[in-house]
């Protein structure tokens, strides 16, 4: 049974119209290799993220392509700019076994 790979995305910064925040994704992922070898001696098949996307209310704002660049539990920090009305930040990521994720959070102008 494949376990749930739990993701946070917060701001930092006045979250104001016009303003830019600084965006930070994190997720429990353990990003294997494929070069570790278990207890037996046999290696641990390779699962890493391969694809980030990060929209902007439904639009596309960032996108990455890691593969082994990122370690266990990836963090990514990205700016954002905060629209008038405000907006839904997503980040979604898919890995080599075909899991994908995502996480939303509100820009709420103030």
């Amino acid at each position: 049974m494949a376990t749930e790979v739990l993701s946070r995305l917060s701001f930092v910064g006045a979250v104001r119209p016009g303003n830019t925040v600084l965006a930070r994704w994190i997720a429990g992922h353990p990003m294997e290799t494929g070069f570790r070898l278990d207890d037996s001696g046999r290696n641990i098949r390779r699962n890493v993220i391969t694809v980030i996307r990060v929209l902007l209310d439904g639009r596309l704002i960032l996108e990455v392509e890691p593969g082994t660049d990122l370690s266990a539990n990836p963090y990514l920090e990205f700016p954002v700019v905060v629209p008038e009305s405000g907006g839904m930040v997503s980040v979604e990521w898919l890995d080599d076994a075909g899991r994908r994720g995502s996480v939303q959070q509100l820009l709420l102008a103030r």
